[in-house]
């Protein structure tokens, strides 16, 4: 007999004075997860030992570093995620891994899947087995498994590989050209990973505006690597095969993470200090949206950091009294996909309608994340509603409504409904707290210190 799924319940109070509240504080930001899961995966690849400095211990990196354990890797020390937590990677390197006895548990990484089916793929003699949690396992993976197949990879899954759970079976592979059709980090990154470990040039062309950090990140450690651009699209070009160096990491904070703070500073009077953000501008979308709403925004370049792979920064955000509604290219909105729940948040408080268009990556995230986001508006109040692919929101909202939400075990979801409930006008119960801990697990640690 099966059980309906009670799911825990947190109170989230609001502010007295709604949107009069004076905010004048800092905040660490939270480690970025991206990059988490590709040191990871980078100091895996590497012989001998690495230290990863400040990782996030959130549940999807933990898979990533679970399946690196499974495979022959030790991987230990501060798991706290503290600002100088330090996680030692010791490893046989990219040629030595194992094939492991059991099925690996990706739980639900998309990162985790995708990337590292490109990377056994092209391990050869290497087998491994995968699966993941029930939403995990709904999201598409043929847009990896195709690319793969045509370089000679041999990988078996459900509806023909198209879907966890999978098995791969590792082979020498051959250099190829890729065209893809959409603007995917993953898919992208899937491909580049496989490339290093074949003869020649691994070529893969997709619409830009995608995150870029498999490309930073090697080409800092001096993999022979190479973006173009024409029109719009872009073309990374690898050169195999080529085996990164044990080093020393460090992960800047997450800008996906940051976007909530942000948006709750921009709709309070006052000023925010975000510190050791990620300054990579396909990750930072959001701020330019944000600013073209009315907000205002300070960008400290962190110098002199040695560890870090890409820029850093300290965000200052300004209190923005007045929002107006804004209309997105739907070829920017890679660089702010993440971020949709929350930036829908501040349309409610903007004047006129707002349409953020090219949004059906969405619809295969950890949820119909689309849907779910016209759900949380709308229970609060909002006049929100979509037209194909596009969301469009009608603004200002006069009062947000409380509310209940379940946001159906998705992090960034659960974040957002907290931050609109501090404007309601009374208190707002979100299903699944727990949740958050897939990116940012003090989320409401931080939240319940400002005001």
């Amino acid at each position: 007999m099966s059980s309906k799924r009670t799911p825990q319940l947190v109170t989230v109070r609001p502010w007295d004075d709604g949107r009069a509240w004076s905010l004048q504080s800092e905040i660490l930001c939270p480690p970025d997860k991206s990059v988490t899961h590709r040191s990871v995966m980078l100091a895996a690849m590497a012989r001998g030992e690495s230290e990863i400095v400040y990782p996030l211990m959130g549940a999807d990196c933990r898979s990533t570093m679970a399946v690196f354990r499974a495979l022959g890797v030790t991987i230990e020390g501060d798991t706290g995620g503290s600002a100088g937590a330090t996680v030692r990677v010791s490893s046989p390197g990219w040629d030595g891994w194992r094939s492991p006895l059991t099925p690996l548990d990706y739980g639900n990484s998309g990162t985790t899947a995708r990337l590292l089916t490109g990377l056994f793929a092209a391990t050869p003699g290497l087998f491994v087995s995968c699966f993941g949690d029930a939403s995990l396992s709904t999201r598409p993976m043929g847009r990896v498994v195709t690319p793969l197949r045509a370089m000679g990879a041999k990988i078996l899954g459900r509806d023909d590989g198209r879907l966890l759970p999978m098995a791969v079976y590792g082979q020498p592979l051959k250099a190829a050209n890729h065209t893809v059709d959409k603007a995917t980090a993953q898919v992208k990154s899937a491909l580049i990973l496989a490339g290093l470990n074949c003869e020649g040039q691994t070529q893969v062309t997709l619409p830009g505006g995608s995150r870029d950090h498999t490309e930073r990140m090697l080409a800092a450690l001096g993999a022979p690597i190479a973006v173009t651009k024409q029109g719009p699209n872009e073309t990374v070009t690898v050169t195999g095969p080529f085996r990164p160096a044990a080093r020393r990491h460090l992960v800047p904070g997450d800008p996906s993470s940051a976007a909530f703070f942000a948006v709750l500073a921009v709709l309070s009077s006052g000023t925010l200090v975000i510190k050791g953000v990620l300054d990579n501008d396909t990750r930072t979308g959001f701020v330019t949206l944000l600013e073209q709403m009315g907000a205002k925004f300070e960008r400290r370049r962190l110098v002199d950091r040695p560890g870090y792979l890409e820029p850093v920064m300290d965000l200052v955000v300004h209190g923005a009294r007045e929002l107006k509604a804004i209309e997105t290219d739907p070829a920017a909105a890679p660089t702010f996909i993440d971020e949709v729940p929350i930036l829908a948040v501040a349309a409610m408080f903007a004047s006129g309608k707002s349409r953020l268009r090219g949004l059906g990556e969405l619809r295969v995230k950890e949820s119909d994340r689309l849907s779910k986001v016209v759900e949380l508006l709308t229970v609060a109040g909002a006049r929100v509603w979509t037209e194909g692919d596009d969301l469009l929101i009608e603004g200002p909202t006069e009062q947000v409504q409380p509310f209940v939400f379940d946001p159906a075990e998705d992090h960034r979801l659960a974040m957002a409904a907290s931050i609109l409930a501090k404007f309601a006008h009374a208190p707002c119960r979100i299903a699944d707290p727990q949740c958050v801990a897939v990116s940012f697990p003090d989320f409401f640690e931080v939240l319940a210190s400002l005001g």
